[in-house]
């Protein structure tokens, strides 16, 4: 299955657990296909799949309620703050996805 969108980040926090990698997330009709490595969401890119990069940033995901449709995304900047102590989920916010809607989303340079 294609993607309708790829997002890529300098890091991704897997859900479930405190691992980071460098890769992104593949959505297709507002649900999550993979969330993995770069290499790993090839697979899903399609002739019309929109690819955005967002460098510098962290890519969250959080709560997939079970019975819902839809995930909920947020891209944020500033890797080395997050690291330095407790990080605001809405600072320098890039994307945003609720329920298989996209809430906000800030242009790519």
């Amino acid at each position: 299955m294609d993607a309708d969108m790829i997002i890529l980040c300098d890091d991704v926090f897997l859900p479930g657990s405190k691992k980071e990698i460098d890769g992104g997330v593949a959505i297709a009709d507002g649900q999550i296909l993979n969330i993995g490595m770069r290499g790993d969401l090839s697979e899903y890119l399609g002739i019309e799949t929109r690819v955005m990069e967002y460098h510098n940033s962290t890519l969250f995901t959080f709560g997939e309620a079970q019975g819902t449709q839809g995930a909920n995304i947020a891209v944020v900047a500033g890797n080395k703050k997050r690291r330095q102590g407790k990080l605001d989920k809405t600072v320098g916010l890039r994307f945003l996805m609720y329920q298989g809607d996209v809430v906000y989303q800030k242009e790519v340079c």
